[in-house]
């Protein structure tokens, strides 16, 4: 990134990324993504997946809008009621209350969480916000890396994960930084990271529980995982200069326990492969010629 400032955000709710451009700090991606990942075969959809998609795109705009005007926020929670907002309102807070808003207004699209593709949403599109995640029904939490769903029985499995780069999310290292495959790549399990806390923190095994034991039955009963990963120091990004891109469907293929090197403690690392072109989208909201 030539300017020490980030691009202006465009008023484009939905972008396809350019895959082989994307570069970050510490990440960079190998040559022939774009092609890999979003063949030149263009897939038709339904009229009822173009329809979400449209309302996916609308969500956007008002988060977008809402998120950088307060008097709007004023105005819409004074409409529904909502306890009116007190002092300076920024970072997860606000977005927490971006989306608490547009939940108020009925802007949230996909609201039933699932395992597998999210009608209205392709490979490669952009997002601006990790809440914006959360209204279109991608990943349904505002912090956590590992989004899960439980049974009736209570077995738990991943829907999503978000790969922000805060863990040793491991892949090929180069003099450049960490290069990032398309077909494949190792996601570092949740819980115990040295990141937070400035270090202070004694750091401990991390347990197969939560996401960890989520991603485990992922791979027993081969049930897929939406992978989004964030980019940062790359154009067309928000104002704080970063994005996340839906990256598509994976299966977790196997996982193991090892010791970080910097605290001798054992973590849980995940090895994803991501699912074929022909297995992205369900067969249902494709439009048959």
């Amino acid at each position: 990134m030539v300017s020490s400032r980030p691009n202006p955000v465009k008023e484009r709710p939905f972008s396809k990324s350019n895959q082989e451009i994307h570069v970050r700090k510490g990440v960079q991606h190998v040559k022939g993504r774009f092609h890999e990942i979003c063949s030149k075969k263009v897939t038709t959809f339904t009229q009822e997946w173009y329809a979400i998609r449209r309302n996916i795109d609308e969500a956007l705009r008002c988060y977008r809008r809402l998120r950088l005007v307060k008097e709007i926020r004023d105005k819409v929670s004074n409409n529904h009621g909502l306890s009116p907002e007190r002092g300076k309102c920024s970072g997860l807070a606000l977005h927490k209350r971006v989306g608490k808003l547009l939940k108020s207004l009925g802007k949230w699209v996909n609201t039933t969480k699932q395992i597998g593709c999210v009608a209205g949403i392709e490979v490669g599109d952009e997002f601006h916000w990790r809440g914006e995640l959360c209204i279109v029904g991608l990943h349904n939490d505002f912090q956590r890396g590992i989004d899960c769903i439980a049974s009736l029985n209570g077995r738990i499995w991943a829907t999503s994960i978000v790969d922000s780069g805060r863990y040793d999310s491991a892949t090929t290292s180069t003099g450049r930084g960490r290069r990032v495959s398309p077909i494949e790549f190792t996601y570092c399990g949740e819980g115990e990271n040295h990141i937070f806390g400035g270090g202070k923190k004694k750091l401990k095994d991390q347990k197969l529980v939560g996401g960890n034991l989520a991603l485990m039955n992922n791979m027993v009963d081969r049930k897929p995982v939406r992978v989004i990963r964030k980019y940062d120091h790359i154009r067309d990004a928000n104002d704080s200069g970063y994005k996340f891109v839906y990256e598509g469907l994976y299966r977790v293929t196997k996982y193991w326990k090892e010791i970080r090197g910097d605290s001798g403690t054992y973590v849980y690392k995940f090895k994803l492969v991501r699912m074929e072109d022909h297995q992205q989208y369900d067969p249902e909201w494709k439009k048959k010629h």
